[in-house]
């Protein structure tokens, strides 16, 4: 199995490097779009402005070979702002668009600048039961908002903080997370190796 990360300029690389790394795997750093031919995963890190990583992806030609590797049915792992760009529209640093796997829109917190620190995550999804109640640590100061009931279905675990934080997203070959696993210490590496385990299609 290869296991591809994409460097769009702004991430956390090294932390999710090295605990896929320590899980006994050698994934690939990803530059250019030709390396996505090369991969099986894609791990998309978070931390970093929206519309600057949506740019970022449009101009160096990857945002195209993302929303191939997703249309190939292949498992994607979004962190952070790698979930979030999943998502239809983005309010961060102006308004940009997302890869529309959801009808969603990622808007600020309300109440306070920035959820930092660590949160336990409320899982509704007998799949992914073993994480119910656990801690993760978070930081981010926007989030995902779903526009229709229908999509809210994709949410299998929330987090409460001062508003009720959509925090692990599945659809299809997508899993995105709105904390940080790399951060998580045990718990988040028991979450990577499930992630590396997963097969969407089973």
């Amino acid at each position: 199995m290869k296991i591809g990360i994409l460097n769009y300029n702004a991430c956390n690389l090294a932390s999710i490097y090295n605990s896929i790394f320590r899980l006994g795997h050698d994934p690939k750093v990803l530059e250019n779009k030709d390396q996505f031919k090369t991969i099986d995963k894609l791990i998309i890190p978070g931390v970093g402005a929206a519309k600057n990583c949506i740019d970022y992806l449009k101009q160096n030609d990857l945002f195209f070979e993302i929303e191939k590797f997703l249309k190939n049915q292949k498992p994607i792992l979004g962190i952070c702002l790698g979930l979030q760009i999943f998502s239809k529209n983005l309010f961060e640093h102006g308004k940009s668009y997302g890869f529309n796997l959801t009808d969603s829109d990622v808007v600020a917190l309300k109440n306070k600048k920035i959820n930092i620190g660590w949160n336990k995550i409320f899982i509704n999804d007998k799949d992914w039961s073993e994480f119910n109640n656990k801690s993760f640590y978070f930081c981010h100061s926007y989030l995902l908002k779903f526009n229709n009931e229908m999509d809210k279905k994709y949410c299998k675990a929330i987090t409460s903080s001062d508003e009720n934080i959509p925090s692990l997203i599945i659809k299809q070959n997508f899993i995105g997370t709105q904390f940080h696993p790399e951060k998580s210490q045990t718990i988040g590496n028991k979450f990577l190796e499930k992630f590396l385990k997963w097969d969407p299609k089973n």
